[in-house]
């Protein structure tokens, strides 16, 4: 039973070959919420990639050259404010669009996440349609 449920995503999100070139580095701690989202993606047809702290996703940032960034803000290592900062600060990677997937939404984590350079706020669970065409106009500016 557990295998059908990969069918089921399967038959109600369409992949879309025009997406496979879009690179998306998805930055989340928590495994269950990470897999879904990155399953989601790959399903819309993007290729994921994933890092379980703010340290690795600023290490896959730079080697693995995504178009887009989603990231956690509270997680262990360095949070995503931290990597969000690292992020824009250098040379190689400041352009990158980075959205924040985050159930901690208050006034006050939106400014720190913009303050930081993120581009995007999404509350978790992010709208699907809502951050694919986010994803999509992002990176059709890169």
């Amino acid at each position: 039973m557990a295998d059908e449920a990969p069918r089921k995503l399967k038959k109600l999100i369409p992949k879309s070959d025009k997406k496979e070139a879009i690179r998306v580095l998805y930055v989340e701690d928590a495994a269950v919420i990470r897999d879904t989202i990155v399953r989601l993606l790959e399903l819309k047809g993007y290729t994921v990639n994933h890092a379980k702290n703010g340290k690795e996703g600023v290490e896959l940032a730079l080697s693995w050259h995504p178009h887009v960034i989603l990231m956690d803000l509270r997680m262990p290592i360095m949070d995503g404010y931290k990597a969000i900062s690292e992020i824009k600060a250098n040379p190689q990677t400041r352009n990158l669009p980075v959205f924040v997937i985050s159930a901690w939404s208050s006034k006050k984590e939106r400014t720190q996440a913009k303050l930081a350079g993120a581009d995007e706020f999404f509350v978790k669970p992010p709208d699907l349609d809502r951050l694919t065409e986010a994803i999509d106009r992002a990176a059709a500016q890169v």
